[in-house]
């Protein structure tokens, strides 16, 4: 988990990981932050080529591309299970 933060889906509740925080400030979703899957499911993707879209903006922008860098996978409350990219991207 974040050092600081405990990050939870506003629709489905499940965790996420800093990443996905990145992700939901970069589609100015600010009061209400979703997991991977729900974030995929509202621009109409399957949740790998929604990942690979957002990180393509990510890495264009150094305000989103610096916290991405820094971020440790091993804090990824999903690694386990295998649900989040984090760990295959950087």
């Amino acid at each position: 988990m974040s050092e600081f933060f405990d990050y939870h889906c506003v629709s489905c509740a499940k965790p996420f990981c800093e990443r996905i925080h990145i992700m939901n400030l970069a589609l100015n979703h600010i009061e209400s932050e979703f997991c991977l899957e729900c974030l995929a499911q509202k621009e109409k993707q399957i949740p790998e080529a929604f990942y690979q879209w957002i990180l393509d903006y990510i890495k264009m922008r150094p305000c989103f591309q610096k916290p991405w860098a820094a971020f440790d996978y091993v804090t990824c409350p999903r690694i386990v299970d295998k649900s989040c990219f984090c760990k295959v991207s950087g």
